[in-house]
């Protein structure tokens, strides 16, 4: 059967002894040094063991008389290294050269001994082994190794995403060790997350990350890995990789998606008028959040008009409370509010906020909604755009808060209420109630100092009622 694909191979080897001939022009000299070089297949390895080296403690050790004994009437020279070649496919034997380099009194030398071919099969894995060191088909040493084979490991089994355990941007994996390790220990695994490169994100803007979310996982009998840092309501292909000394090896593949999120935002609100109810009407946002829309939560505010003609938010928001979602995800919702029960104003500022089945609520923003009057909705509308503004875009150019096409909820926007209010009462309102751009320079500064000082708040009350033609009128209260 051809080996499965991804699959890599590595041969180990453990030298415990070389041999050489002893004679008394030895013993003038120092102790030789080796040079092990390892050809299996198309790929070498260069090995410079240590000489002599500490006797083997680890279990499985072989002790000096054993080593001796396998090699009877010659010098044994323990080296104790271990190596490791990596193949792409398996082979049938490995060549080791073996280099010697001597140093004596008329200086230093360096030859090689011989050949040492060593068969990999099966029945020698893992066995202490005698091999002959040939040179011109003489044996000349022997190498005593160990070696064995081995592969990466098989894929991980029951790979999969277990949900409701996690936060928003957490992935929660768990799968089963593989069947194979390789014939070797495994060392842990590898899970890399990655985007599908075609709009991941459901509900949301396509795109994909260009670098990977990785983590690792220790071997153990019931591995599991939490992936951080993720990007909610978003899908990822998760991959994962069982590690031995061979390499990774294939990998097992799921898809999972993150948590839900609020919601987006809602359509701005519109106001549709009869002679006795308010009917708001607004699209649903076009970002679920990953969860079913299932209700919205209205807010208004009163607009109302200062002695200068300005207008200010005011500081609360009347909370018109839950209205359930109607119809399919993308149908316009509405809401009918009645006018009687609205205190009097010059308009109303509108926010409606979204939520979803996992009781997120999403942002909001204020639209408006109903006026006096046509060319009062023209200037509210500027106000609600920027409801920290006061006349004609007077607290904009102050720098406050509530920017136009900022997103403020009814929160941030009562903080920007107060600012407003509290503009207009210190007198800092800078331009005129009528344009002075035609004026002279110097009226135009002596008017702008009249104009500074604190102006007085009027209160002007007022009761709706519908005009001639059926717009909605406000008259001031008598």
């Amino acid at each position: 059967m051809p080996p499965p694909a991804g699959m890599r191979y590595q041969l180990g080897l453990h030298f415990l002894g070389i041999s050489r001939p002893q004679g008394w022009l030895e013993r003038l000299e120092r102790e030789p040094e080796y040079e092990l070089i390892i050809q299996a297949g198309e790929v070498g390895k260069r090995l410079r063991p240590r000489i002599p080296a500490p006797p083997a403690t680890s279990s499985g050790g072989v002790s000096e008389e054993e080593l001796r004994g396998m090699v009877p009437g010659g010098h044994l020279l323990r080296l104790e290294e271990r190596t490791a070649v990596r193949l792409g496919e398996p082979i049938n034997f490995a060549c080791i050269e073996v280099w010697e380099e001597r140093a004596g009194l008329l200086g230093s030398s360096r030859k090689q001994l011989g050949q040492c071919y060593v068969p990999l099969e099966q029945r020698f894995n893992k066995r202490l082994c005698t091999w002959s060191i040939t040179n011109a088909d003489q044996e000349v040493g022997f190498v005593v190794c160990r070696f064995f084979l081995g592969t990466t490991p098989a894929p991980v089994r029951s790979l999969h995403v277990v949900t409701g355990t996690c936060r928003a941007n957490e992935l929660r994996l768990v799968w089963e060790p593989p069947l194979s390790d390789g014939d070797l220990p495994l060392r842990g695994y590898r899970v890399e997350a990655r985007e599908p490169q075609s709009g991941a994100r459901l509900g949301g803007s396509a795109g994909f990350f260009s670098e990977p979310r990785t983590a690792s996982a220790p071997a153990s009998s019931e591995p599991q890995v939490t992936l951080t840092n993720l990007a909610g309501n978003t899908v990822y292909i998760i991959r994962v990789w069982a590690v031995n000394e061979a390499g990774a090896g294939p990998a097992a593949e799921v898809m999972g998606q993150t948590g839900p999120v609020a919601p987006g935002l809602c359509g701005l609100a519109k106001g549709a008028t009869d002679e006795e109810a308010l009917s708001l009407e607004w699209e649903p946002p076009g970002n679920s959040g990953g969860a079913d829309l299932v209700a919205y939560r209205v807010w208004l505010r009163p607009v109302f008009q200062d002695g200068l003609g300005g207008f200010a938010p005011a500081d609360s928001f009347i909370d018109l409370g839950l209205f359930e979602h109607q119809g399919a995800g993308n149908a316009v919702q509405k809401a009918s509010v009645r006018l009687d029960q609205l205190q009097s104003c010059s308009g109303c500022l509108c926010s409606v906020a979204a939520i979803n089945s996992a009781g997120l609520t999403g942002q909001s923003r204020e639209a408006p909604v109903v006026w006096a009057s046509v060319d009062r909705g023209k200037e509210i509308f500027e106000l609600g755009s920027s409801p920290t503004s006061a006349v004609s875009g007077s607290l904009r150019d102050k720098g406050l808060p509530g920017a136009p096409g900022s997103f403020n909820g009814p929160g941030s926007d009562q903080k920007a209420g107060e600012a407003a209010k509290a503009f207009v009462v210190q007198g800092e309102l800078r331009e005129p109630v009528t344009s002075g751009a035609a004026m002279p320079k110097r009226e135009r500064v002596e008017r702008e100092r009249v104009e500074l000082r604190p102006p007085e708040r009027v209160s002007r009350p007022l009761n709706w009622g519908r005009s001639s033609r059926g717009s909605l009128l406000a008259r001031p209260v008598s």
